[in-house]
């Protein structure tokens, strides 16, 4: 199903099946996830050129190959585990480049494609890409501490797509829509709903989870789905006395996970969150 629109007399509009629908409920949980975030360079349009989940699309659900040599643009976990499944599809990966001066993901995922034979450049950026009908070939060059290109740093890459694994924002429409306090929160990928430790927002009939909450991994995002569901049908009043149990496992688990340095960007995003509550400030709030 896809979520169209929330109105002012409380009704969800969505399409199921080629089907227009409209649903009232007392409690909605938003998880719509997040959509990726595209970077600016020349010829940034041309056919070859594709966010990381439209390549795992085309591979995991049509069986398509997206191209023969790829150059991935960014060193995320998205990005390294991208990488090698490209690599298992019999597709040559060129270079992974990341414009921070480290590796972004984990450790784990970089060794393994390290020791597949795919170079990883670290403090490179993507300058442009070159082709008539389609890419052709990518020019890449360095960065310094100030993100300014370095000059007479550039090089050329004779690749067919460049794959872009540089971040992903929530998806919050439906929650502006209705009009939920949010907040600008860098670390946890953009404008965010402002929510309690239940994951209820600032308009109490909305409960968010996954993406759509703060960007962070899969585990933490199915753990904030049983978190917000529980939390609703506590306030519904279905088993009130098992289900404070089982939230109150829920939330250590999500505590347990967002331990130590790992989970430290987090923490500090959900930290921001809690400033704003305490400021109470009005719609939007943009925290530096």
């Amino acid at each position: 199903s896809t979520a169209q629109g929330y109105y002012e007399d409380g009704v969800l509009v969505l399409t199921h099946r080629d089907r227009y629908k409209e649903i009232s409920a007392e409690k909605i949980i938003v998880a719509t996830g997040a959509s990726e975030k595209m970077l600016p360079f020349i010829n940034n349009d041309l056919p070859g050129v594709y966010g990381a989940g439209a390549v795992q699309t085309l591979m995991n659900v049509y069986g398509v190959l997206p191209g023969r040599r790829v150059l991935m643009v960014g060193s995320g976990n998205i990005g390294l585990i991208v990488s090698y499944q490209l690599l298992q599809a019999g597709i040559k990966v060129a270079a992974i480049i990341e414009a921070l001066p480290r590796i972004g993901g984990y450790l784990v995922h970089a060794a393994k494609v390290r020791r597949s034979g795919i170079p990883i450049l670290t403090g490179y950026t993507i300058k442009k890409a070159v082709g008539s009908k389609r890419v052709e070939k990518v020019v890449i060059c360095r960065l310094d501490q100030d993100w300014n290109q370095v000059a007479d740093s550039d090089l050329s890459l004779e690749v067919d797509t460049i794959c872009l694994a540089v971040g992903l924002r929530p998806l919050t429409d439906i929650l502006i829509q209705a009009g939920c306090q949010m907040a600008f929160v860098p670390e946890l990928g953009g404008d965010v709903p402002v929510r309690d430790e239940n994951l209820k927002t600032t308009e109490s009939k909305f409960y968010v989870a996954g993406d759509t909450a703060g960007v962070e991994e899969a585990t933490a995002a199915i753990l904030e789905g049983e978190l917000a569901a529980v939390s609703s049908a506590i306030e519904l009043g279905y088993s009130r006395r098992r289900l404070e149990g089982e939230r109150k496992n829920i939330k250590e688990k999500l505590a347990n996970l967002r331990r130590g340095p790992v989970g430290e960007k987090i923490r500090n995003g959900l930290a921001r969150i809690e400033g704003v509550k305490d400021a109470g400030r009005g719609r939007y709030s943009y925290i530096k």
